[in-house]
């Protein structure tokens, strides 16, 4: 899972990518390549278990965030260079968080309103022109053969034409599996999944309108001041506390990061335990068995026979996987359960 952190310049998008990995980067000095790290998914119910079974090692599940380099706006100098190479980024992550500059600073006064709005048009007509693009195509390849490959190809393409040209997402539209296959390797930005994290001062709240302009569009929003939150992870977990409650802040950026991912990606966690390992995996939402299996390991979902299945609340009752046997709390399930968030699951499989 990877998630693009994108934005207009200076908006303080290396600090959040510094603050929720580590990385450590320098900030401000902009720069035309991304950078890659991978950050830990907090859950405090891994660390549960881990303190049950005492493994010999505890594994998180994980997230690679891309912090792509900061974009000025298709009418750069370079004549778009610029934005091709940024656009270019962002079709290869599986996710898009914006970053927008709620604060006061050295760069102009803030637009949060026009850097939603900008960065959401160079998304669309970005997609437009691919659209166009293959529209083109189709209607050469019917006037050289009278007929197109697949006649359900140019429907689809005028539709979301239609819609990117009326300003709106393709993730607002319905798909059914065939044009899901047929859309799946255009890679368009506006139907990746979208966070907008509203970066405030310190003391304030982020702008209300700009939220609610967010949420319309489809985004998860995320309210954070990144400066606070980089002097935050540079305190150990007892001061960091302390300054939260101070500060008001009920959760760090990570917590709050990690949870829009997982939301606008539409996944959950399940747990595999024992005495070598403790390990949060993350699924999609509404995943079988087997693929929860694969997760793990191809030869699982390859040779799965059944999935023996304890929920998390059942097993911390329980106080153990023995007594929860005991209990009744352990089930064995086939190809065609549907796996829960929180599931404790050891997968039974022949190859």
């Amino acid at each position: 899972m990877q998630i693009g952190i994108i934005g207009v310049k200076f908006t303080g998008k290396t600090t959040l990518f510094n603050v929720i990995t580590g990385a450590g980067l320098p900030t401000g000095q902009g720069g035309v390549e991304p950078h890659l790290a991978v950050g830990k998914v907090p859950d405090p119910r891994l660390n549960r278990l881990t303190a049950m079974f005492n493994p010999k090692r505890e594994v998180h599940a994980s997230v690679e965030w891309v912090d792509i380099p900061g974009f000025q706006g298709g009418a750069a100098a370079d004549g778009g260079r610029e934005a091709t190479r940024f656009l270019e980024h962002g079709r290869k992550v599986d996710a898009l968080a914006q970053v927008i500059r709620c604060f006061d600073g050295g760069y102009g006064d803030p637009d949060p309103a026009g850097e939603l709005e900008t960065l959401a048009l160079e998304l669309a007509l970005a997609d437009l022109q691919v659209v166009e693009n293959r529209i083109e195509r189709l209607e050469k390849e019917k006037a050289r053969l009278g007929k197109v490959a697949n006649p359900l190809e140019p429907p689809l393409m005028l539709r979301l034409r239609e819609q990117l040209e009326n300003d709106k997402p393709l993730r607002d539209l319905e798909f059914n599996p065939d044009e899901v296959k047929m859309t799946s390797g255009y890679t368009f930005l506006t139907q990746k999944p979208l966070i907008v994290v509203l970066n405030h001062a310190e003391g304030e709240e982020p702008p209300a309108d700009v939220a609610e302009a967010a949420r319309a569009a489809g985004a998860e929003v995320v309210g954070l001041c990144a400066s606070v939150e980089e002097e935050l992870a540079e305190l150990d977990p007892a001061e960091a506390a302390e300054f939260l409650s101070d500060m008001g802040v009920e959760e760090p950026a990570l917590n709050l990061m990690i949870r829009a991912s997982y939301s606008a990606l539409d996944l959950q966690s399940f747990f595999t335990v024992g005495p070598d390992e403790c390990r949060a995996w993350a699924v999609r939402k509404g995943a079988l068995a087997p693929e929860a299996a694969g997760a793990i390991h191809s030869d699982l979902q390859r040779g799965f026979i059944r999935a023996e299945v304890t929920a998390y609340d059942d097993l911390i009752a329980a106080g153990s996987l023995s007594a929860a046997m005991a209990d009744n709390k352990c089930r064995l399930e086939g190809k065609g359960y549907e796996v829960q968030d929180g599931d404790v699951i050891e997968i039974r499989f022949s190859v």
